[in-house]
């Protein structure tokens, strides 16, 4: 597995500006991983990672199937069944957290299973995740709608009616609306033409 960076070399939509400003004026990492060890029961299946995320940075990590970007995603998370090492998020230590408590730091995790309550509407949808207290609101509805357009023509569309391009649109649309600082994507191009 490895660590690709692009520093933002394109325009981002203002709702993004704020995030980064606000992320910028943190002299602290983003995200820095030391030494992360995660098992699956008995199976240890990532050996030592490191990674550290700036503020404003993009990161994308590659690799085969079974590399363990997944995982290492997990991990950050407490998702995995155990874990050692250090996870700092905005300079806050998470390894020894419980889950529900990384996420209120500024932590936003789509899932490759994307998570989308199909029996909800599309609008229903993108009010289940809370707001969290970040410094930054997240971006509206309004907002989501110019960037995925086709939400808003399914806006009151049953999750399980949504093809599994807009179900992506609509779980990415669900974590920017949170005001989380830090987007762990998971699998995020999967079924976007």
């Amino acid at each position: 597995m490895s660590a690709a960076t692009h520093d933002q070399a394109v325009e981002v939509p203002s709702w993004r500006d704020a995030a980064v400003k606000s992320a910028s004026q943190d002299a602290q990492a983003a995200l820095a991983i030391e030494n992360l060890h995660a098992w699956y029961g008995e199976s240890h299946v990532l050996h030592g990672v490191n990674l550290t995320v700036q503020p404003g940075e993009t990161v994308c990590l590659l690799g085969r199937n079974g590399a363990g970007r997944t995982t290492t995603l997990r991990a950050i998370m407490g998702l995995t069944s155990g874990r050692s090492g250090s996870i700092r998020v905005f300079g806050h230590e998470v390894s020894g957290l419980p889950r529900h408590r990384v996420a209120p730091l500024g932590v936003g995790y789509c899932p490759e299973e994307r998570g989308i309550f199909a029996s909800l509407t599309a609008k229903e949808n993108f009010f289940l995740p809370p707001r969290l207290q970040t410094g930054f609101s997240g971006i509206s509805v309004e907002e989501i709608y110019a960037l995925f357009p086709n939400l808003q023509e399914r806006a009151n569309s049953p999750g399980s009616r949504l093809s599994g391009g807009e179900q992506q649109m609509l779980a990415v649309a669900r974590i920017l609306r949170t005001g989380a600082r830090l987007l762990l994507l998971d699998e995020i191009s999967e079924g976007l033409a």
